[in-house]
């Protein structure tokens, strides 16, 4: 289409998608947006935290009640120097048993609960992402890699997804715990409690030190992934191309450069954060020791018991656990961030081409279609269409021809407005297209590409696609009409025939042949061929043609043609020439002139003779 979309735009665009700009590093803002999500949740976070107090609760009740059962059954026993009471040895016993049983209980109903909320707000967040990815305009994805935006989908969704689910429990859990176990310390030694929390301070200042520096290199992590993933697709549907040019070793050093580019980031990411956990063992180990030489000092000079020690020192594992987990889940939690970013900058994007809040719907289409001084660039001061003005009636046939880059595959991209022109006017039935609505605008053309799109369901599903709902009489009576009934026929199981991704498993004439069956089966008022008679053989192309005659009868049609000789019958010819019409007529008419038309005809006849 004579486009070159490494502008600055297209990488403004890219850049919120999960490059290092500010926006992508605006952490808590993306963390606010995620919370969001919750608020239809509201009641499953309600049952969730109720039992995480419970679990807790459980948590923190079973190293008093240890101590006790030690101070109660054990030391009572030896400075008495009676027999231990094995009865009520064991009533405790059981108690304990049965806290850690509803301990675990209470643990699995925070999962079960956060791990279905988490897949709901997730299959959400699809939807959305699907709504936008249907929203947005053309331009979008002629500037970012289909790969990269795949990665939205799959990859950055599931690092959400796991983090809501495993992370929100252990946050709630390990803020409780932490609460209650520094209430539970104070209230059993306050003086080891202050020796307790002497590593609080670093523990704090390693985890920011560690966040900070690991947030970046799983960002970078993330981009890489798209760009490889984008390399893949890349590779899988042009591998006859490489294969032909036998550029198997370049595509594999560029696999190569992208997949360590991947290799580096993830290992910054790793290594940062994986220095996180090993630094808080030692810091609860040091905590540990500390905790039991002054308690030993303590109870030896009769201050506290011996089961308070052990209390205590249970506590202490339970005050550094939550943050250990905290540790443990560093890395989801920054893929997460890093992956939500990418995600909302995704949802942040804005369509250029939008309908007007009072667009009115298109209806009774005749077929009239007027270019008024229509200027276009798909680049700031990049000029592809200047000033173009030309008039199609209703049931028309307008041809477009010029040379590669001179703006005939432009002009449809504005009709169907898949773009908004930079000035000037089209007007369909005398209304500017702009004030329509897209969707009823595009209910009133039909279009068939050099490049036949099939999806991978069978020949009904995608001769049905012009008109969903389409009953079987029509959907043969439009293969007949687009000549394609004959190869179909021939086909095991005829119209049920299921496709293969792109329909790569009939020839290119016969994809032609069914997108020419859709678009009767629309029957649209208006009608676009952009070249579909290029790249196919002369016997295809007579069945092509006789199949775009019945296609365009009693409608207003746009033929873009490579090969001349199937537009000598059209009512119009315009010749483009650097985005302006340099000549307007009938094929007799044009040749008589013997310009510009003329040179493109005689070259044409030149090279078949």
């Amino acid at each position: 289409m004579g486009k070159n979309f490494s502008s600055s735009g297209g990488q403004k665009r890219m850049n919120q998608l999960g490059k290092p700009t500010d926006k992508a590093n605006n952490v808590w803002g993306t963390v606010r947006h995620l919370i969001s999500y919750w608020r239809e949740f509201k009641w499953i976070l309600v049952l969730v935290t109720a039992f995480s107090l419970i679990e807790v609760g459980c948590t923190l009740l079973a190293p008093y009640l240890i101590g006790k059962t030690i101070d109660d059954c054990i030391v009572a026993a030896i400075k008495s120097d009676q027999a231990i009471d094995f009865s009520k040895l064991m009533q405790m016993l059981l108690l304990l048993g049965g806290i850690y049983v509803f301990n675990s209980f209470c643990s699995w109903i925070q999962q079960y609960n956060m791990l279905n909320a988490s897949q709901r707000i997730t299959k959400k967040m699809r939807e959305e992402m699907d709504s936008k990815l249907h929203s947005l305009s053309i331009r979008f994805y002629d500037t970012h890699q289909r790969g990269e935006i795949m990665t939205h989908f799959t990859n950055d969704v599931e690092l959400i997804k796991d983090a809501l689910g495993d992370t929100m429990i252990q946050l709630t859990s390990s803020a409780f715990t932490i609460i209650g176990t520094m209430a539970f310390m104070f209230a059993l030694s306050y003086q080891l409690m202050l020796v307790a929390c002497i590593t609080i301070p670093l523990v704090i200042l390693l985890s920011r030190f560690v966040m900070v520096r690991t947030r970046r290199y799983f960002s970078q992590q993330q981009i890489a992934l798209g760009k490889l993933n984008g390399l893949i697709e890349e590779d899988v549907a042009g591998m006859k191309i490489i294969r032909n040019f036998t550029q198997e070793e370049n595509q594999i050093k560029k696999f190569e450069e992208y997949n360590n580019n991947l290799k580096q980031a993830g290992m910054k990411a790793q290594i940062y954060s994986g220095i996180l956990m090993p630094l808080m063992r030692v810091l609860d180990n040091i905590s540990y020791i500390i905790v039991a030489v002054t308690g030993g000092l303590l109870a030896f000079n009769g201050i506290i018991s011996i089961g308070i020690i052990q209390s205590f020192l249970l506590y202490t594992k339970n005050f550094l656990r939550p943050i250990n987990q905290v540790a443990t889940q560093f890395n989801s939690v920054q893929s997460a961030i890093a992956g939500a970013e990418r995600i909302f900058g995704f949802l942040d994007e804005k369509s250029e081409v939008c309908d007007k809040e009072n667009a009115i719907e298109l209806k009774n289409v005749k077929g009239e279609v007027v270019f008024d001084h229509v200027t276009f660039g798909y680049e700031p001061g990049k000029i592809i269409l200047n000033d173009l003005s030309f008039k199609a009636e209703p049931d028309e046939v307008i041809a477009i021809v010029g040379s590669t880059g001179a703006g005939k595959t432009t002009i449809i991209n504005l009709l169907t407005r898949f773009y908004d022109v930079n000035s000037g006017s089209i007007k369909v039935d005398g209304v500017d297209i702009r004030d329509v609505t897209q969707s009823s605008l595009r209910h009133a053309l039909g279009i068939v590409l050099q490049e036949p799109f099939l999806f991978s369901e069978t020949i009904r599903y995608n001769i049905a696609y012009g008109r969903l709902g389409a009953v079987k009489e029509d959907i043969k009576a439009a293969s007949i009409a687009a000549n394609a009934r004959n190869f179909i026929r021939k086909l095991t199981h005829r119209f049920r025939t299921l496709l293969r991704e792109g329909g790569e498993d009939i020839s290119h004439g016969q994809r032609q042949l069914i997108t020419i069956a859709r678009a009767v089966i629309a029957n649209t008022p208006i009608l676009v061929l952009d070249e579909a008679t290029s790249n196919i053989d002369s016997r295809t192309e007579i069945l092509i043609q006789k199949a775009i005659a019945n296609l365009t009868k009693g409608k207003t049609c746009f033929i873009i043609a490579h090969r001349l000789s199937t537009i000598r019958n059209a009512d119009k010819i315009l010749v483009i020439e650097n985005g302006k019409i340099v000549e307007l007529g009938k094929h007799e008419e044009l040749i008589q002139k013997q310009g510009a038309y003329y040179k493109i005809y005689s070259s044409q006849f030149a090279q078949v003779s």
